[in-house]
């Protein structure tokens, strides 16, 4: 064989791996894209992507949802959230529940703006996310939005696009 053909038969060679590859990673965003469609077309999953449900806060009364933020005196991420919140606190439509395992009074200095809710078992059901972690819970106790805060300022953010507080825009920086 010519090294001309055998570089021709290469190249072709080359051009169908290529090929088939990209067939192959068309296929699966074809799959990917029908399923995220599936999950958002009615099929009862909520958007946050996981079916939590949280008895301990259930709140049949409660006519809407609720802020809930879930920590651990542990964490120094907990700290800044929780600081954050009581910074935002007066502007908030409604008090927020601050969620824990511990005794109340390890978290006492912010229980003039938020309603500490010490609840082992239902901080259990929120154990394998990474504290803190900021929700919104409606009445029946089902997690509608919730986000794992790695800034302070997610917290202002989320109180905005959650409807629970109307901040001006220079807060959110």
């Amino acid at each position: 064989m010519s090294p001309l053909l055998a570089a021709i038969v290469a190249t072709w060679g080359a051009l169908l791996i290529v090929y088939l590859g990209l067939a192959a990673t068309l296929r699966k965003v074809h799959f990917l894209e029908a399923e995220v469609r599936s999950l958002h077309a009615g099929s009862g999953v909520k958007p946050i992507g996981v079916d939590l449900r949280l008895p301990g806060l259930a709140a049949p009364d409660a006519p809407k949802a609720r802020l809930v933020v879930a920590v651990d005196s542990a964490c120094a991420s907990c700290h800044l959230t929780v600081e954050e919140l009581l910074e935002i606190a007066p502007t908030l439509r409604e008090q927020p529940i601050l969620l824990t395992y511990e005794t109340p009074d390890t978290w006492g200095h912010a229980a003039q703006s938020l309603r500490i809710r010490r609840d082992p078992d239902t901080w259990r059901a929120l154990a394998h996310l990474s504290p803190p972690v900021l929700m919104t819970v409606d009445g029946e106790g089902t997690v509608t939005d919730l986000i794992l805060v790695s800034q302070p300022n997610q917290v202002r953010r989320a109180a905005i696009t959650w409807g629970f507080a109307e901040l001006p825009a220079r807060s959110l920086t």
